[in-house]
């Protein structure tokens, strides 16, 4: 009886160790066949809609975790993806947002994955637009476009259009509006940020904020007012100036306006005028140390 149990004893300990063996490899073939697995061929929305009946945003979930988890596995086992990887990822994300426009998440993988990832910023672009159609709400999509333009494409006015764009939705964040101003001054849409200052200003209801923009609006104000003398000495003295001072002695100028932030007027070579504070409140200093212990 005693040897009969330990015989049971020893072939589930034998049994324990097979099937222990087994998962594996079973696991680890699974992995390999994961990471060798090829993009495949995603259904058109047109065709998928019909399928899903009334369960659009069930297939658009399951279309959306089949496609995160085929980037993911790439990412994990750090293959990169080739361009036929990436044209399965694209054509998933599409049919997802077709099947559920409204649909938060394609989005923003598509803000994250496709501009820092591979560069493919006309691409993140184009789904952020299509997200602004249904997500009329959603301060977060123009704004990731007026990051993608200014920091991807150069393109500082219409990255200042897109933030401004984005200040006015529901619960956007309070630095927006002075994100907005400055990046539209500094891409030459200087008229363009002031009026829209104005018009946050109007709406405003907070006093510290109001302050704020006020005296953002004042500083860009005085810039263009400078860069319009300046318009007028070139289109009379047949040059620019090789100066601000050049404004005061040909009378353009009596006195310059006070940079609101300290700083002082400059003038560019393509003519534009900023300031050296770049519009930015100074840093305090910090008080001096008053403990005798620490001069010494």
């Amino acid at each position: 009886m005693r040897s009969k149990r330990l015989s049971i004893i020893l072939l589930l300990v034998v049994l324990i160790g097979v099937h222990i063996f087994l998962s594996r490899n079973m696991w680890q073939h699974r992995a390999e066949v994961r990471q060798t697995t090829k993009a495949g061929y995603v259904l058109p929305s047109k065709y998928s809609r019909v399928l899903a009946v009334g369960n659009k945003g069930l297939l658009a979930d399951f279309l959306f975790l089949k496609t995160t988890t085929f980037y993911g596995e790439r990412v994990v086992h750090k293959q990169n993806l080739s361009e036929e990887d990436w044209e399965y990822v694209l054509s998933g994300l599409e049919s997802v947002t077709d099947l559920d426009p409204y649909f938060q998440d394609p989005y923003i993988f598509a803000e994250g994955i496709l501009t820092w990832g591979v560069g493919k910023i006309d691409e993140a672009n184009q789904f952020l637009k299509k997200g602004m159609k249904y997500r009329t709400h959603d301060w977060r999509l123009p704004y990731y476009l007026g990051f993608n333009h200014f920091y991807f494409k150069k393109d500082l006015p219409k990255g200042a259009d897109y933030l401004m764009q984005a200040s006015r939705l529901p619960n956007s964040p309070n630095f927006l509006p002075k994100l907005a101003a400055r990046l539209g001054y500094y891409g030459d849409r200087a008229k363009t940020a002031i009026l829209f200052l104005k018009g946050m200003i109007l709406e405003t209801q907070d006093e510290g904020v109001r302050k704020f923009l006020l005296k953002r609006q004042t500083a860009l104000e005085r810039a263009s007012w400078i860069e319009e003398q300046i318009v007028k000495f070139k289109a009379e003295q047949f040059r620019p100036p090789a100066n601000l001072g050049e404004l005061v002695i040909f009378g353009y100028v009596d006195l310059f306006p006070e940079d609101p932030y300290g700083g002082q007027w400059m003038i560019m070579p393509n003519g534009r005028v900023f300031s050296t504070s770049k519009f930015v409140e100074p840093q305090r200093k910090k008080d001096q140390d008053t403990n005798p212990e620490r001069k010494k």
